[in-house]
């Protein structure tokens, strides 16, 4: 049996907690059921901007394997531009970043694009409330990528049964 990088991936960062022995991550049911559904829609294009290349390589590992088509930047003038050139459905956002910050960023691609869903996902401890004013919803960088699959999946497909905790969800946005 050959396993492809994508499979590994998807199994170390689905197969749940080993040290306590509860299966509290995606089950292989659970991550089936998310691709076969996505597989019945169109792929949702996710732009994540980050100025660590390693967070980019390894989130558009993840979300390439469950069905997405991934755009990455490096830094806001590059954020700013994919969007100008590409149909971009929801935006994964930094704040620490060198020149344009996530704040700035944000607000940027709200003149552009008011409808979008932008995840502000920073490790940053201090971001000042006016920043939780222009994002939708803020998850924690360094947690398990379920969070952040979850939130994906609730704003990209509102009005669709929930890929993780299966119950039918609407989403109020606020921009």
């Amino acid at each position: 049996m050959t396993l492809s990088l994508k499979d590994l991936v998807r199994g170390w960062f689905f197969k749940g907690s080993r040290s306590n022995g509860n299966d509290d991550g995606l089950t292989h049911a659970k991550v089936r059921e998310s691709l076969s559904r996505k597989s019945s829609r169109v792929a949702k294009t996710v732009l994540f901007v980050d100025d660590e290349p390693a967070i980019l390589s390894m989130r558009r590992l993840v979300f390439e394997g469950l069905g997405y088509s991934v755009l990455t930047a490096i830094s806001g003038e590059e954020a700013l531009e994919a969007l100008h050139l590409h149909q971009v459905d929801a935006v994964v956002l930094d704040y620490l970043m060198p020149g344009m910050d996530g704040e700035e960023t944000a607000r940027r691609i709200r003149k552009l694009r008011a409808d979008i869903p932008i995840i502000l996902s920073s490790g940053c401890l201090t971001v000042p409330e006016r920043v939780f004013q222009v994002v939708t919803i803020a998850v924690e960088k360094a947690g398990r990528p379920e969070a952040l699959i979850e939130i994906l999946e609730q704003h990209l497909h509102p009005l669709v049964e929930s890929t993780l905790n299966g119950i039918v969800t609407l989403v109020p946005i606020r921009y």
